[in-house]
């Protein structure tokens, strides 16, 4: 072969290359971004499952944060993405690509009112209510009304001190069944039962007073640390209807799975659609 041959295969062989080596790189990008997505996709459900379950306002605000910001990136590689699908005019790749951002849009929406859920937690707020400055009260009501009972020699008020007691602690036990509840006709008649035991421990108190038996500042210190520990049952309910965990978990279990299988099978379809269009190419 002459050296004329030999330099005249070596620009057909730059020559093709330049012309194959950006549809390569092209392609190459594009399964890569594809594949970036898919695993930001799955990074940000992580991190919001971990923003539904976390036991602390500080916490859930960060985990909600971190997902918002893989929705950031995720946006910024569709947006690389359709630029580079634009530049092939695939007809089939385009239609994928579209019904890719179609299911992204859905998924993005039910982020939208789930991280806004998860960062309430009004259901944790409630529990921590009840189980701080609810039982600090009540354990002040009961140790009064026991207080009351000693100073008293009459059987009977004895017996219904001790029922007012009783009755308290019974609407606390009813307060911690309504906080996870996830009906509301079942809150409904848990909030019943609290009124309805609460009446009674009104009625025993108003019988203690009008007995005699005991001093005004016995009879008010009862009363002030029963209206005290009502207060905070009235808190913890407001919260507990709000029920803001129970609905985020409901939503993260049943319409993010879904949202999310939607948009990694548009996504698997895309890469499929690329795949083939490059395999059609060569």
């Amino acid at each position: 072969m002459t050296r004329r041959s030999i330099a005249l295969g070596i620009v057909l062989a730059a020559a093709v290359g330049c012309n194959t080596e950006p549809a390569l790189l092209l392609q190459i990008r594009t399964e890569r971004l594809i594949n970036d997505i898919e695993q930001a996709l799955l990074e940000s459900v992580e991190a919001e499952k971990s923003a539904v379950l976390a036991t602390t306002d500080e916490e859930a605000q960060a985990l909600a944060q971190e997902t918002e910001r893989f929705a950031g990136e995720i946006n910024r590689m569709r947006a690389e993405l359709r630029s580079l699908i634009v530049a092939e005019n695939n007809a089939k790749e385009l239609e994928k690509l579209d019904a890719f951002d179609a299911a992204w849009a859905e998924l993005e929406n039910v982020d939208r009112r789930l991280l806004a859920l998860a960062v309430a937690n009004t259901n944790l707020k409630a529990t921590r209510l009840s189980a701080q400055d609810g039982a600090t009260r009540l354990d002040r009501f009961v140790d009064t009304v026991a207080e009351m009972e000693r100073t008293s020699s009459d059987p009977d008020m004895i017996r219904g001190l001790s029922q007012t007691s009783v009755d308290a602690l019974r609407v606390q036990s009813v307060v911690w069944a309504h906080i996870p509840s996830a009906d509301d006709a079942e809150m409904t008649r848990l909030e019943q039962r609290i009124d309805a035991l609460s009446k009674d421990v009104d009625e025993r108190l108003a019988a203690a007073r009008e007995s005699g038996q005991f001093t005004s500042e016995q009879v008010a210190a009862a009363s002030q640390a029963w209206s005290d520990y009502r207060a905070v049952v009235v808190d913890v309910l407001q919260l507990s209807r709000q029920n803001s965990d129970v609905i985020s978990y409901d939503v993260s279990v049943h319409e993010k799975r879904r949202a999310t299988k939607d948009c990694l099978a548009a996504l698997s379809a895309l890469m499929d659609a690329v795949k083939s269009h490059s395999q059609a190419t060569r």
